[in-house]
């Protein structure tokens, strides 16, 4: 009898859910989530909320007191991002529209005969992401002018995503019943001006994803290029610059182009040390988060000593350094 109770229970659970199931494929979405915040489908987590944030601050009901369409505008951007924002519910969204993710969200007193919620299918691979996926890192190149000016890249980067086929019962020629694919995409990477010798850029959820996993992050480290002239350290930049002992001795002029392209006129007077610096104010890179102001730009004078000397040479440097000043 309890063998036989067990399995009518069983058959219950199943043929339940096979009735949520139906119910919830016939029932077509009336709101488009993805175009209600402008985005396509593959939108990564910064674009979503991106969107999010300027349609919400546009359509606020403070700035639409008169506008009965604005507020139902905010609303649905409101429900669009709490879904889309969550791994688990855009899942679900883009498998069985906006009905499934309320089947989803039922109370969890209910979660054994929701065939949705983790509870209710302890293997189903829509709804059980246990740890974040594998972070992405790259380290990226950038100009040294582009430090100082400020620039957006593409960064085209290759991800683990998962594909809808095996979750639906199907295959495809990319997944061959595999859950998880490779894709290529496309990522706007911001180099603010001013921006510091290896900042990182952080993309949240834009990384490997798999069926036990939630999206990783991608985490862009920014370096500078080695530059002809130029080395950085901070906002100043530093330059080697090579002068004869005549011009350590006596004095010199020199012009270099600066790092955008303006001349800097170099100049000292009078004796020079191996170890003395000239220092070149405002010469050097944006300051970050400093708007109008710069660093320095500090030459390192290397002089160049004669190798040969002939016997009359010496002999008129001794008389002339022998003489008191």
């Amino acid at each position: 009898m309890i063998v036989i109770y067990v399995f009518t229970l069983k058959v219950k659970f199943i043929m339940l859910n096979i009735f949520f199931l139906i119910s919830l494929i016939s029932k077509e979405g009336t709101r488009d989530f993805y175009e209600i915040l402008n985005l396509k489908h593959d939108c990564v987590q910064r674009e979503i909320e991106n969107s999010y944030r300027a349609l919400s601050k546009k359509y606020h009901p403070d700035k639409n007191k008169n506008n009965p369409q604005a507020i139902d505008k905010f609303n649905d951007i409101n429900d669009a991002y709490a879904v889309l924002r969550d791994f688990n519910k855009r899942r679900v969204y883009d498998l069985w529209g906006e009905s499934g993710v309320h089947i989803y969200e039922a109370p969890k007193n209910s979660a054994e005969f929701n065939p949705l919620h983790p509870a209710g299918q302890e293997d189903d691979s829509v709804t059980q992401v246990r740890n974040k996926g594998k972070t992405i890192r790259i380290i990226y190149p950038v100009d040294l002018i582009n430090f100082h000016t400020g620039k957006n890249y593409p960064l085209h980067v290759t991800r683990r995503t998962m594909c809808r086929c095996p979750e639906a019962g199907f295959s495809c020629e990319k997944c061959r019943g595999r859950p998880t694919v490779q894709e290529n995409v496309t990522l706007n990477l911001v180099v603010e001006k001013g921006c510091e010798e290896g900042t990182i850029v952080l993309f949240e959820n834009a990384g490997d994803v798999s069926e036990v996993n939630s999206p990783g992050d991608i985490e862009v480290t920014i370096v500078s290029k080695k530059h002809p002239l130029f080395t950085r350290k901070g906002s100043d930049l530093h330059m080697n610059l090579e002068i004869t002992l005549r011009e350590a001795l006596l004095g010199f002029t020199r012009t270099v182009k600066g790092i955008d392209g303006s001349d800097i006129i170099i100049s000292h007077d009078g004796p020079l040390s191996c170890d003395d610096i000239i220092r070149i104010k405002e010469k050097g890179l944006a300051k970050y988060l400093y708007p109008g102001e710069f660093g320095d730009v500090i030459v390192h004078p290397q002089i160049s000593w004669p190798k040969n000397l002939s016997q009359e040479k010496k002999n008129e440097l001794v008389k002339v350094l022998s003489q008191k000043v």
